[in-house]
């Protein structure tokens, strides 16, 4: 039995790594992936599995933002972005209030793997704080594409997309940050809140929507565009991770889910906000009735709620497929090599 087993094993790697046709219906999709990508390991998940989208012919990374306050995030997306052979994707970083409500705390966000992967994947990015502010970066990158034209993707705190709002003309466009989305975003995506009621037992809400409440309140608020959440509830029976085993080490992916958890299955909140943004909804899920996803920011617990009004362009994912298939498809995702030559090895050990 132990050739059969070896033969077996060969014929998972052989599939993982083969081709696959695109499922590129048109031009690939313009997007901005904004991820805090430290305290949890679906935000590497996610950013997988939009290169291997972009490698399909699916998607165009225009630019990666880092919302946590960690030194080493910025770093580990460099890594991960270069190994997928797009080292030149711009990336940013935040520049406002990060935890605690009222008060900024100044605390960092801890990751198990962020400084690990930074640590053994070339990269150029020395320290996060070392990349522009992400709120002027997305504010240049609108500016330059065309007319409703772009999806922001979320999955992680809001302080970045609360930086671009807030911003004012400026040389780089005569237009204040509400009008540029208003202008050059099509959709936001965005991994946060729980649906319809955003309460746990405890009365908090949603992690992303918690951590920087004021950013959320203002994006959840004023976004001018139509806005899609892909709920707690949506990736929370979505499990991938195990799959990765089978893939080689030199995978900055395999590696930090290898220091966050071993290799076993992670719920898979980001990977599904990804899949919505560039895919869309239908293949995978049904969208609800237009809404507003409003945010409770009390002193002790924030939360969102969920008010039904065709007034207004808030929508969540309601689940279709059964969340082992969407896994499948996500796992099929991550375990893809990059399509752009030979990715560089990582250091020796």
């Amino acid at each position: 039995m132990k050739p059969l087993s070896s033969l077996c094993r060969a014929a998972l790697l052989i599939a993982a790594f083969a081709p696959r046709p695109s499922l590129a219906a048109g031009p690939p999709v313009k997007v901005i992936f904004d991820t805090d990508m430290a305290g949890d390991v679906d935000d590497v998940g996610a950013l997988a599995i939009l290169h291997a989208m972009a490698d399909l012919g699916e998607a165009e990374i225009l630019a990666v933002g880092v919302s946590s306050r960690n030194e080493d995030v910025g770093p580990c997306v460099d890594a991960i972005n270069t190994w997928y052979g797009r080292p030149d994707i711009p990336i940013g970083y935040q520049r406002g209030i990060q935890v605690g409500y009222p008060e900024d705390t100044g605390e960092t966000i801890a990751s198990k793997y962020a400084a690990a992967v930074a640590k053994s994947f070339p990269h150029r990015l020395a320290r996060s704080s070392d990349a522009p502010d992400a709120g002027l970066l997305y504010r240049k990158i609108l500016a330059a594409q065309p007319d409703a034209s772009v999806v922001i993707v979320s999955v992680g705190f809001l302080t970045n997309l609360r930086g671009l709002l807030d911003t004012p003309p400026d040389a780089i466009s005569s237009e204040s940050g509400e009008d540029l989305v208003r202008r050059k975003v099509r959709l936001w995506v965005c991994m946060g809140g729980k649906f319809p009621d955003g309460r746990f037992k405890d009365g908090g809400g949603e992690y992303n929507l918690r951590i920087d409440t004021r950013a959320a309140v203002r994006a959840l608020s004023d976004w001018p565009t139509p806005v899609v959440f892909s709920g707690f509830e949506i990736g929370a029976r979505v499990m991938t991770g195990r799959a990765l085993r089978a893939v080689p080490e030199t995978s900055p992916t395999r590696a930090a889910y290898l220091h966050f958890n071993g290799l076993e299955n992670r719920e898979s909140w980001d990977q599904t906000a990804v899949l919505c943004a560039v895919r869309g909804a239908a293949s995978y899920w049904t969208e609800s009735e237009p809404g507003l996803a409003l945010m409770h920011a009390g002193r002790r617990f924030a939360y969102n709620e969920w008010i039904p009004t065709p007034r207004k362009a808030h929508r969540y994912l309601i689940e279709k497929m059964a969340p082992s298939e969407v896994a499948r498809v996500i796992e099929d995702l991550m375990m893809r090599a990059p399509a752009r030559g030979q990715p560089p090895q990582p250091f020796p050990k």
